[in-house]
C-alpha cells in the first residue's frame, strides 16, 4: 500500500479546496487500508506542540496510522516552531502531518523543512468564480437564487468555499428546494435565525447597546464558531463600510445613493448601517477602526480567558461615551 506523505504544509485562505484535499489524502488511504486510521486535530495556541509531537512519536492506540492536522500554525511561537521543524527533520513513518494557515505565508523554521511537493498553495477565488460555485452549489439544491441575492450573501461571509457552503446549506435547510431566493430572504434568515454572529453583534453596537452587544458577543465566544481575530476581522469589515457611508452622508449624498455605491443591500441592514451613522461620528468610527487594529494585533497573541477579557474590554471601551482605552491594563492584559 502506498502511505501519504508524512508531511503537507497547506497554505492559503480558500478553506473549502484545501479542506477537500486532506479529506482525499483520508479517503485514499482508508479505501487501501483494512482498518480506519486515527485522525486528530488541533490549534495553534490551544495544545502545546510538544504535546502533538509526542502523539505523532507514539504509537497509535487503535490504528496502525495516525493523521494530524495543526491549524493556524502562523500564531505558532518562536519556539513552537522550532520544535516542530526538529520533528519535520526525522518525521515519524506512521503518520502524516496537515499544517494548515489561511495566510499565504508559513513560519520560515517549518516551510523550509517541508520538501516542495508536499507545500500547496490554495488562492482565493475571483469575484466572478465565486458567483460561479454559489450558483451552481443552489442549483444543485434546486433553488434558484437573484443577483442581488448572491451580491449580499457573498458581502456576509468569508471569501472561501467553506464559509461559502456553510452559508448555502443553512438557507437551503431553512427555504427547503424549489425556493427562488432574493435579498430579503437572505436578509430574514441572517437576523431571524437563532444563532448570533458578528453581523448581529454589529447591530448591538450600531444601537449603543452595551449590555446586548456583550450578551451576543458571549453566545458567539461560547459557540465556539469564532475566535477573537475573527469577530475582531468581521467587526472591522463592517466599520470600513460604515467609514464608507458615514463619509458620503458628509458629502451631501442621497442615503440610496450611497447605499448603490458602497453597496449595502437589504432594508434592514441600511437600516442599521444608517442608525450606526447617527450614533457614532465619522471620526468616532475612525477611531474604533485603529482600535480594532489595535486589539486584533493583541488577540493574535492571546487565547482563551485573556482574549475574552480583551474581547469585553474592546466592546466596552467602544460603547462607554467616557470610556479610553487604559494602556497600562491593555498591557497587562497582554501579559
Amino acid at each position: 500500500m502506498k502511505k501519504p506523505a508524512p508531511v503537507y504544509l497547506l497554505v492559503g485562505p480558500e478553506e473549502g479546496e484545501k479542506r477537500e484535499f486532506v479529506e482525499q489524502i483520508l479517503q485514499s488511504y482508508q479505501d487501501q487500508s483494512s482498518e480506519e486510521a486515527e485522525n486528530h486535530r488541533f490549534y495553534a495556541g490551544q495544545t502545546p506542540v510538544s504535546e502533538v509531537v509526542s502523539l505523532l512519536r507514539n504509537g497509535a492506540l487503535f490504528s496502525s496510522y495516525k493523521f494530524v492536522q495543526i491549524y493556524n500554525i502562523e500564531e505558532l511561537k518562536k519556539p513552537e516552531q522550532q520544535e516542530l521543524a526538529e520533528y519535520l527533520t526525522k518525521p515519524d513513518p506512521s503518520a502524516t502531518i496537515f499544517l494548515l494557515t489561511s495566510e499565504y505565508r508559513s513560519p520560515a523554521a517549518i516551510n523550509k523543512k517541508v520538501p516542495k511537493a508536499q507545500r500547496k498553495t490554495f488562492f482565493e477565488l475571483f469575484e466572478n468564480k465565486k458567483r460561479q460555485w454559489l450558483l451552481s452549489y443552489f442549483r444543485r439544491a434546486e433553488i434558484d437564487i437573484e443577483d442581488e441575492a448572491v451580491e449580499m450573501l457573498l458581502d456576509l461571509v468569508e471569501n472561501n468555499t467553506l464559509e461559502m457552503k456553510n452559508a448555502a446549506d443553512k438557507l437551503i435547510l431553512y427555504y427547503g428546494a424549489g425556493r427562488r431566493l432574493n435579498a430579503d430572504d437572505i436578509e430574514v434568515f441572517i437576523y431571524h435565525s437563532k444563532e448570533e454572529n458578528v453581523f448581529s453583534l454589529f447591530h448591538r453596537i450600531s444601537r449603543r447597546d452595551l449590555p446586548g452587544a456583550l450578551e451576543v458577543l458571549h453566545k458567539i465566544t461560547l459557540s465556539g464558531q469564532s475566535n477573537g481575530v475573527q469577530i475582531f476581522g468581521g467587526l472591522l469589515w463592517q466599520f470600513r463600510r460604515l467609514l464608507k457611508l458615514s463619509r458620503m452622508l458628509e458629502r451631501n449624498f442621497a442615503p440610496d445613493e450611497a447605499f448603490r455605491s458602497i453597496p449595502l443591500l437589504g432594508k434592514r441592514n441600511q437600516n442599521n448601517y444608517m442608525e450606526a451613522c447617527r450614533n457614532f461620528s465619522t471620526a468616532d468610527i475612525e477611531k474604533i477602526i485603529a482600535l480594532i487594529a489595535d486589539f486584533d494585533g493583541r488577540a493574535r497573541e492571546q487565547r482563551g480567558e485573556v482574549e475574552a477579557l480583551l474581547l469585553d474590554y474592546f466592546i466596552y471601551t467602544i460603547l462607554h461615551k467616557k470610556s479610553r482605552p487604559q494602556r497600562r491594563l491593555l498591557g497587562t492584559l497582554a501579559k
